[in-house]
């Protein structure tokens, strides 16, 4: 596209004549308040104050209406200009600017699926290599895949993912519950939260077993009281008046007490030992 001189195009002629008669206005205007501030306002003069104040606001709203009016007729062939400028100039130079954008987003569209595609294939072969295809993929690498990404850095970040898991496989093998942290580990692909999750969970069915035990014991402790009791409180066995029995048996009190259960006994005719 050959240059242009836009300044020499696109200019206003009619502004430094609007700015001239402003000019204008702004001396006389200073020459008619060149004495306010030095102005007295007393009881014989205030009427003229006002008077003065009043010429001022009158002007003051003659020339705002006027301003009004001017930059109305500014506008209006500034918009018939812009609409001018949006079809002649702005309109055509997006337009072609989105083909030239349509046409790059799909060569690039092409170039990322080949280095997509590229990238997969190195990733697929060195997971085979190292009998990883069931723990990961290609899509569980993290990989930012743009065209300014060094296709070299992504290789080996692709590797050290690799190296990674293959280092985790060795040390989930010498774990107590390894095939147990290696199904976590397909999930999660982090080696020390997928043994804690496992070594936490045995504990749980650790502490659910000693639960269980100690209820099993405690069970069977209140079966023997149970027992105990339904013996002491069982039915006597009823003993005819006349049959003769032995027991044995203590008695504790006093010496009196003593005496007197001694001479109940030879009382009622009970043998004694």
């Amino acid at each position: 596209m050959n240059e242009i001189d836009i300044n020499s195009i696109v200019k206003i002629e009619q502004m430094p004549k609007v700015f001239s008669q402003l000019e204008l206005i702004g001396k006389y205007i200073d020459e008619q308040v060149k004495d306010i501030d030095i102005l007295e306002c007393t009881e014989e003069n205030k009427q003229e104050v006002k008077k003065k104040r009043t010429e001022i606001n009158n002007v003051l709203k003659e020339l705002e209406d006027r301003r009004k009016f001017i930059k109305n007729k500014i506008l209006e062939p500034y918009e018939v200009f812009n609409d001018k400028f949006e079809q002649e100039c702005k309109g055509k130079l997006l337009a072609a600017s989105e083909v030239l954008k349509t046409k790059i987003d799909t060569i690039e569209e092409i170039q990322l699926k080949e280095r997509y595609d590229e990238l997969e294939l190195f990733a697929r072969q060195h997971i085979e290599v190292n009998d990883l295809e069931d723990i990961i993929t290609f899509d569980d690498i993290p990989l930012n895949i743009t065209l300014s990404a060094s296709m070299k850095s992504l290789k080996e970040t692709i590797l050290m993912a690799i190296e990674k898991v293959v280092n985790d496989i060795k040390l989930i093998k010498m774990e107590e519950y390894s095939d147990e942290i290696l199904y976590e580990y397909k999930k999660t692909h982090r080696f020390a939260e997928s043994k804690i999750l496992v070594v936490e969970r045995h504990k749980q069915l650790e502490e659910i077993a000693k639960a269980k035990i100690l209820k099993a014991e405690q069970e069977k402790q209140e079966e023997q009281v149970v027992e105990k009791i339904n013996e002491i409180t069982a039915p006597v066995e009823v003993i005819e008046d006349d049959e003769v029995i032995e027991v044995q048996f203590k008695v504790k009190g006093t010496k009196a007490q003593i005496k007197q259960i001694k001479n109940l006994i030879i009382e009622l005719g009970v043998e004694y030992e």
